[in-house]
Formats: structure tokens, C-alpha cells, sequence
């Protein structure tokens, strides 16, 4: 069957998961513009260091841009991280709504992609937190910053957490997976 008789099939079958799977595509979009802004905005400020003043919704690190250019590439890789992190976690989900069927949902390809959302999570958890750590340090050494840390790095603590629920719910679906294979081979 080709892709188009598929996702034909799923819109006819699945509509309401179809309908998330349409949601979650426009966050993911949104995500990789917010972080492509970020990215470019943050490369040209390399360049013109004027652009530092406004990098992305009125962030200003052109003042720690002229006092340190190490801690400047610092805290932006760390920001560019967090952002491509979260985009990243979105595409997974994206695919698990893609590669999942309601009729047989347990398969071993859906299973992994869980543990991988699950990992990203972390990841996301991680590095918020080392880069609201690092930004803070910053503040105390008394570097030009503004007082974006309640901003642009929180939640680190609800990512671990969220990522401890989907380690769960992956381990639950391995084993549905597990059930699914046993009763397949009892009928």
C-alpha cells in the first residue's frame, strides 16, 4: 500500500489521532522557527555584535557579549540546545502518532520511540537546569545580564519528571507488547 492509501486509511480510521498527530505538527513548527530565529539571530550577532541587544523576543546579551565572548557562545549554545531539544522531542511524538495503529497498538518500533521521547526529556530536564545554574553563577559574578533565568530556564525539574512518567508508560507498553505477541500466538 503507498503512503497516500495509508494516510487516507489512517484519516478514515483514526481521525482524532490524526487530528493530534496535525496539532502537534504545528507546535513542531513552531519550535524549529523559534530555534532557526535564535540560531541565525545568534550567528549574525558573531558578526555584528548590535544584534545582540534583541536576539530573540527581547533578549539583551549584548552587554555580556562585550565583557566575555566564551561566556556569550556559553549561555547561547546552552539556549540553542534547549530549543533544539524540544523541537527534537516533538518530532518523536509526531512519529509515534504516525507509526501507531489503534487496531494493534503495541509494536516494538512505537516502543523504542517512547524510550527515546523519554531520554530527550531527560535531556531537556539537564541542561535547563545546568544552564539556570551557569546563567545564575553569571548574575553573581556580576557579568552585564539581564534577569531572564525565571524565563528562559525553567521547568528543568517537570522534564525530569515527565521523563521518569514515560520511561513508565514505556515500560507498560512493552509489555502490552509482550501480551499482544502471546495472545497473537494463542489464536
Amino acid at each position: 500500500m503507498n503512503l497516500k492509501n495509508q494516510w487516507k486509511e489512517k484519516w478514515l480510521n483514526q481521525p482524532g489521532l490524526m487530528l493530534i498527530t496535525v496539532v502537534i505538527w504545528a507546535i513542531f513548527i513552531g519550535l524549529c522557527i523559534k530555534a532557526g530565529t535564535f540560531l541565525f539571530t545568534s550567528i549574525y550577532s558573531l558578526y555584528n555584535p548590535i544584534v545582540a541587544r534583541d536576539l530573540y523576543e527581547g533578549l539583551n546579551l549584548y552587554g555580556l557579549l562585550n565583557e566575555s565572548y566564551t561566556h556569550y557562545l556559553a549561555v547561547v549554545s546552552l539556549m540553542l540546545c534547549i530549543e533544539g531539544l524540544k523541537a527534537y522531542l516533538f518530532f518523536l511524538v509526531i512519529r509515534v502518532f504516525l507509526k501507531i495503529n489503534l487496531v494493534h497498538p503495541f509494536s516494538s518500533e512505537v516502543a523504542k520511540i517512547i524510550t527515546n521521547i523519554s531520554a530527550v526529556a531527560f535531556q531537556i530536564g539537564i541542561t535547563i537546569i545546568i544552564s539556570g545554574s551557569y546563567y545564575k553563577w553569571l548574575a553573581k559574578r556580576a557579568f552585564d545580564i539581564p534577569p531572564v533565568h525565571q524565563v528562559y530556564f525553567v521547568g528543568g525539574f517537570e522534564y525530569l519528571f515527565m521523563g521518569a512518567i514515560i520511561i513508565a508508560i514505556a515500560q507498560v507498553f512493552k509489555r502490552g507488547m509482550e501480551i499482544q505477541n502471546e495472545n497473537e500466538l494463542t489464536v
